[in-house]
């Protein structure tokens, strides 16, 4: 996942964040953290607090391995969003993938080709989940049941098939922008990216092991910064208390079975000027933040715990 676009999110996002823009329930919304993790419904932050997801896109490549072994010697699990050949063809990285699932990592889908799925009819896409679903079925018995759109571009379409599938679409709050910084002078940038954003409250990874930098230099800093401030390192699925038995499958797919028809959110979140949230209007926040006692967004304690609004953005 190399650049961002923009998300043309569904209705069922504002389900996902505490409800749609209507009056208070009687009793509160339960939180995001005690809420099934719903499939194809784009999820950008951790929901069990204390917890930080390293989670790397776009592998496996020649440095893969090295991040393992990084990541054994510090006693940190993470997530690999990988590819079935966008390098060269995924069987060829056989080591890799039973070092992903014996080391206490989590595998997930970055789809087969890294395709920008919104340049893809619903075939296409479902293409490239099960390509890849049917390789890695036949090389460890099992394939994920989570998946990170390449370049974060999904629309209602693609999350449509997301949910036929049962995969469940995970971007991100945390964002190193290692892909633009990834030379011996520009590395450093990521790292400052990454502490920005953990001070926002971000929790959720975006880097990749495609970069020798991100590998040997921002990794080790990051690891580092995770444990000076007391967090726990987990998988995505740890970090939003979904069991491990969720995370895979092995049931075969039949690829042929026709599609439903897309889903058209009727009720899309608004969301509120200047990071503003609830109030007459009834504004959402946007997707990950919470709305606090005093209705503004944000990631932070301040707007996440105490006071916290679920029906209008996330609460911790």
């Amino acid at each position: 996942m190399r650049a961002a676009t923009t998300k043309i999110l569904s209705g069922a996002t504002a389900l996902l964040l505490g409800g749609t823009a209507s009056a208070s329930p009687a009793t509160p919304s339960p939180t995001l953290s005690t809420r099934e993790v719903q499939p194809g419904v784009p999820i950008y932050g951790c929901t069990v607090p204390g917890t930080i997801a390293l989670a790397f896109d776009d592998g496996p490549y020649i440095y893969t391995g090295e991040a393992l072994d990084i990541l054994k010697e510090a006693g940190l699990p993470a997530t690999f969003f990988v590819n079935g050949a966008t390098w060269s063809p995924i069987v060829n990285n056989a080591r890799e993938i039973q070092r992903i699932l014996t080391e206490g990592h989590q595998l997930a889908s970055h789809t087969w080709t890294h395709a920008r799925l919104t340049d893809l009819n619903a075939t296409e896409v479902r293409a490239e989940m099960v390509t890849l679903e049917e390789t890695l079925l036949s090389m460890v018995g099992k394939y994920p049941t989570y998946m990170r759109p390449p370049f974060l571009a999904w629309n209602d379409e693609v999350l449509s098939v997301m949910r036929f599938l049962g995969y469940k679409v995970i971007s991100n709050n945390l964002d190193t922008v290692d892909w633009d910084n990834n030379t011996p002078e520009t590395w450093p940038n990521a790292v400052a990216n990454f502490k920005a954003a953990l001070d926002a409250g971000g929790s959720l990874v975006l880097f990749h092991d495609v970069h020798q930098t991100t590998v040997e230099n921002l990794l080790p800093e990051m690891i580092k910064i995770v444990k000076e401030r007391g967090l726990k390192a987990v998988t995505v699925g740890e970090c939003l208390g979904d069991p491990k038995e969720n995370w895979y499958s092995s049931a075969p797919r039949n690829g042929s079975e026709p599609l439903p028809p897309v889903e058209t959110p009727t009720n899309p979140p608004v969301y509120g000027p200047n990071g503003s949230c609830a109030g007459p209007e009834l504004y959402q926040c946007p997707p990950g933040q919470c709305c606090s006692q005093y209705n503004y967004c944000g990631f932070t304690a301040d707007y996440c715990a105490a006071g916290c609004q679920p029906l209008y953005g996330r609460c911790d």
